[in-house]
């Protein structure tokens, strides 16, 4: 049958041929433009096209720093002659600079301004200069500390006098050391240092200056911290869009004819937003950089509001990486709409299924399993990675691998002098790997454990679910921030990994990028972490991600010329920032907690040296029963740089919180830490109010630390400082919306204040996290019945009940008056609230108090619902037939179980209601306790009230029967008591009655 679309003829995505077809009309401007989107797309065949197109030489120029951009040749970029003569004139641009400008980046920018004012026509070729030149220090240092392959020092010599103009003082000898040892600090940003271990943190300096006057547009640094809370209050971003930062309030915007130029770039924002989101994960902290979100939630405003016509994938990357910096600084939703319309943009369909198939190497009979279905706008027929698909095809099947054929020749020779233990020859892999030649990238169940039972994948009885459709690159990336949202909405527990885990199968079918494969490789690991039965294979995988950033050979590389040209650094790059696949140190960082959490200490310890991570090396030798060695360490650390964390470390192991100041001093009241450390010590000396004063500075200095702001709510609450409470605790539900604990602080705080609405709002959102804490439930019911919110309240009285085995107390009757009162006697409750006034500031220790059964009593309500609710009535049966069907001898809730009885004109019910009150009543002993005696007394007068309403010679003949022998014992020890007396009158009076004319 004959195709009506012309993208399955010709296997083409119809947006590539119309710009195709529109080559021989572009304009310079386009062209350039042109170019720069296919360096973003990494697309050097597309700036091939470029070049042939006629143009001036500065032009050319520009193209060609986009072709060897495109093609990975990062260094290059900065050799090339236009970069090297534009560099020497930045340098001494800069030069006029140094005596008054001190952060490097607001040094660059203002020489870079001179550049281009005092060079008008050059505007647009030197600010594609600017663009290239940033962009590549980025990708050299994302390559470095990401991608791999690595570099050696020898081959990144000859740029290092390049980055002189970063440095503070020209005389200042440039070296590797000194320049990475300025970059370290000129990074810090909001009180918070980067990674030491990273390769070249001055990569990133420069970029992050060259691309901040390009992305920016303003001498704003990042060492000036964000006045404004962007991180707990995110702008939306139609109003962010040009709104660059400002420093005391007053911006310092670059020239009107700079920005003009710079805004036209189409991608500036964009690679600024990617410098922006290294630059946060280079930070040793987990917590969000408000100052870093700020730019970055700029930047991104303009990347995705950009049109990128040449590519439809384009925008959809734009909106993905934009939803992925939302994760990254843990923004709330963190980036699900941004992916969606990634998804939508793309044309990506996803839904998730089920199929029957069987797990495990043993099973017989198939079960249900969770299956994705996914397919691409157009099914990528492009060729697989060579890097990517080398290992699936070459392992073989028994491995996991999709090979069944037998080995070659070449390999069979390779192994014929192998031999395993029990004398089977090794495979072909396993020699290279026994002979140090290779290391296995993608670790197998077997080979981690060969007594395992799991099958690698899931073996499913429809052979087409193993057979789906190829997907595009970018779709595959979509799909794993799709399985990154499931993990940042759902709790952490087996359902979360059983739904993640069919995403990641999906994008591991088609290895078609090498970064995007080991994204789904990582990912995969740490989701077999959190299982007992697959965590060795988990921190095997782990171990294998982090030697392939080196040049090591994997079992399907031969030599070291294979891996050079199955994995380049283009293609290692060419979706990185679209993925969230972490950087070296941060993936040996994760590597190292793993084995600190399985208890494997020494190794961990091994780890965190080699990341200079020292509060976790404390802990290490803490663990491991050696404080006097870390203390050691430490003091010789000190000798050598006395960084504030490393004081901060001398202080929690000396326990001498003189260090704690020294840190704050040291580094001129920006290191955070110090100050939380100081103020939980203080704490624990009893001085809350210094507690107090130390975390407000912390939080004042890093605002995104959550556990300050919890820390600060909870001594505020001490303290009854209830504005800071509130405060403080916001902020937290802010930064973590699943922080349970917070979410019923705050509520029990509004509660306290009698914000009622605002308590069960709070109270809402603690219980989805924690709802096994009856003590929440009891909070959350007390609200609900004070916004009439009746429904709720009665679910609140059946999960006290689900937990009675954990809080062991009685049914609060209390509640369930008030229940009964609002729900089944509303007129009368209306009109004792509007007699009364005053009564809406009654205690709820008054409401139904125990010593009082009397049942006319009004139970108190602020404001009561206008009428009943007949749903509600049935409802609230149910919760009281369950709750006398568990607790079967408290009289007070038979008594209340009576009274709406009543309510509900069920007489014969109530009167057995009031049986079981009375019988509940007359425990053993009762009549030796006035207390008890009262009580029935009072019971049996209620008792009467319903038989004498009856009124047959039968009803009163009970009573008569029932109150003789309650008032024969009540008289023996309290003859003079009121209710015994009272009770006697009754007995009169039925008696009367039953003697009466018939």
């Amino acid at each position: 049958m004959e195709s009506d679309s012309d993208d399955d003829v010709f296997n083409m995505d119809a947006v590539v041929l119309t710009a195709d077809e529109d080559d021989d009309t572009l304009s310079e401007n386009d062209i350039l433009k042109e170019a720069e989107l296919a360096v973003i797309d990494t697309n050097s065949a597309r700036i091939e096209q470029m070049q042939r197109q006629p143009s001036s030489t500065s032009s050319q120029t520009t193209l060609a720093l986009a072709l060897l951009l495109s093609r990975g040749q990062y260094a290059d970029v900065l050799r090339h002659a236009s970069v090297q003569s534009w560099w020497k004139s930045l340098g001494n641009a800069v030069e006029r600079h140094r005596p008054t400008i001190k952060h490097p980046c607001s040094r660059i920018t203002q020489a870079l301004e001179d550049m281009f004012l005092a060079d008008p026509s050059n505007m647009l070729s030197m600010a594609y200069t600017v663009l290239y030149s940033g962009a590549a220090l980025l990708n050299m240092f994302v390559q470095l500390n990401y991608t791999g392959p690595a570099m050696e020092d020898s081959a990144l010599a000859d740029l290092l006098p390049m980055l002189a103009v970063l440095l503070d003082n020209s005389s200042t000898e440039v070296t590797k050391d000194t320049l990475n040892c300025h970059a370290l600090v000129s990074l810090q940003v909001d009180g918070e240092s980067p990674f030491s271990i990273c390769e070249y943190p001055v990569f990133l300096e420069a970029a992050r200056c060259l691309l901040h006057f390009v992305g920016l547009q303003s001498k704003v640094n990042w060492s000036h911290s964000e006045a404004e809370d962007h991180i707990t209050k995110p702008t939306t971003l139609t109003n962010y869009l040009r709104r660059p930062r400002t420093l005391h309030g007053m911006a310092q915007p670059l020239s009107p004819q700079v920005t003009s130029v710079l805004l036209g770039l189409s991608t500036g924002a964009w690679w600024t937003g990617r410098s922006l989101m290294t630059h946060q994960r280079l930070l040793i902290t987990k917590e969000p950089s408000n100052t870093l979100w700020t730019e970055a939630q700029y930047c991104f405003s303009v990347a995705v509001a950009r049109t990128y016509p040449s590519d439809t994938y384009l925008s959809a990357r734009a909106h993905l990486e934009w939803g992925l910096a939302q994760h990254v600084f843990e923004i709330l939703g963190k980036g699900r709409s941004s992916f969606d319309d990634a998804m939508a943009i793309s044309g990506l369909t996803v839904q998730m299924s089920g199929s029957m198939g069987k797990r495990t190497k043993y099973q017989v009979k198939s079960v249900a399993q969770m299956v994705l279905h996914a397919k691409s706008r157009v099914e990528n027929v492009a060729a697989g990675s060579e890097s990517a698909v080398a290992e699936a095809q070459m392992t073989h099947v028994d491995f996991g691998g999709k090979n069944r054929a037998v080995p070659s020749s070449t390999e069979e020779e390779a192994s014929s002098g192998a031999s395993t233990e029990e004398g089977d020859p090794l495979s072909f892999e396993d020699q290279l790997v026994a002979d140090g030649e290779a290391a296995y990238r993608n670790i197998t169940r077997d080979q981690a454990d060969p007594d395992n039972i799991l099958l690698e994948h899931v073996a499913f009885e429809d052979d087409s679910v193993g057979a789906p459709s190829n997907l595009q690159v970018i779709d595959q990336a979509i799909l794993l921030s799709l399985c990154l949202d499931v993990k940042n909405n759902n709790p952490a527990d087996g359902l979360t990994s059983e739904q993640m885990m069919p995403y990641l199968t999906r994008v591991l079918d088609n290895p078609n990028n090498w970064m995007v494969y080991s994204t789904g490789l990582l990912e995969r690991a740490w989701l077999e972490c959190e299982t007992q039965r697959s965590r060795e294979r988990a921190i095997l995988q782990m171990q294998a991600l982090v030697d392939q950033h080196t040049t090591r050979l994997t079992i399907t590389q031969t030599s070291l010329k294979a891996i050079q040209d199955a994995a380049p650094a283009h293609e290692r790059m060419a979706y990185i920032y679209s993925l969230i696949f972490p950087p070296r140190y941060a993936l040996k960082r994760d590597l190292a907690e793993r084995y600190l959490g399985c208890g494997v200490y020494a190794s961990a310890l091994g780890i965190f040296q080699e990341l200079d991570m020292w509060d976790e090396i404390v802990q290490c030798y803490q663990l491991l029963d050696q404080p006097k060695r870390a203390e050691a360490l430490v003091r010789q650390r000190l000798e050598i740089a006395p960084t504030p964390l490393m004081w901060c470390c001398l202080g929690d192991l000396t326990d001498d919180v003189s260090h704690y100041e020294t840190s704050w001093e040291v580094s001129k009241h920006r290191f955070a830490r110090a100050k939380r450390t100081w103020g939980r010590k203080m704490f624990e000396q009893g001085k809350i109010h210094e507690a107090i004063a130390h975390f407000k500075d912390a939080v004042h200095v890093q605002p995104m630390y959550t556990q300050a702001w919890f820390f600060l709510g909870s001594l505020s609450m001490r303290t009854q400082d209830w504005p800071m409470a509130i405060q403080s605790f916001t902020h937290v539900v802010q930064l973590s919306p699943d922080d349970g604990e917070a979410w019923g602080n705050l509520g029990s705080i509004h509660l306290r204040l009698r914000h009622h609405n605002e308590a069960f709002n709070a109270f809402q959102e603690a219980l989805k996290q924690r709802r096994s804490l009856w003590q929440m439930w009891e909070n959350f019911l007390l609200c609900a019945m004070e916004v009439q919110k009746y429904g709720d309240a009665m679910y609140a009285m059946h999960q006290l009940l689900d937990l009675r085995d954990k809080h062991k107390r009685p049914v609060d009757h209390e509640m369930l008056a008030w229940l009964v009162q609002a729900i089944v006697y509303p007129e009368a409750q209306a009109e004792a609230d509007g007699a009364e006034d005053e009564t809406a500031t009654i205690d709820m220790n008054t409401v139904y108090p125990m010593d009082d059964d009397d049942d006319d009593d009004v139970v108190v309500t602020h404001s009561p619902p206008v009428a009943s609710d007949s749903n509600y009535k049935k409802q609230l049966a149910k919760l009281l037939g369950r709750t006398t069907s568990i607790v079967t001898n408290n009289a007070k809730v038979w008594q209340v179980y009576a009274h709406f009885q009543d309510g509900c004109g069920n007489k014969a019910k109530a009167l057995e209601c009031r049986l079981k009150e009375c019988r509940a009543l007359q425990k053993a002993g009762w009549e030796t306790n006035q207390q008890d005696v009262e009580l029935l007394c009072r019971a049996a007068k209620r008792l009467s009230d319903t038989y004498i309403e009856d009124g047959t010679k039968a009803s009163l003949h009970a009573c008569r029967m029932y109150l003789r022998g309650v008032h024969k014992k009540a008289q023996v020890d309290f003859s003079d008591n009121a209710d015994v007396k009272a009770l006697e009158a009754v007995l009169r009076h039925i008696e009367a009655l039953e003697a009466g004319p018939n």
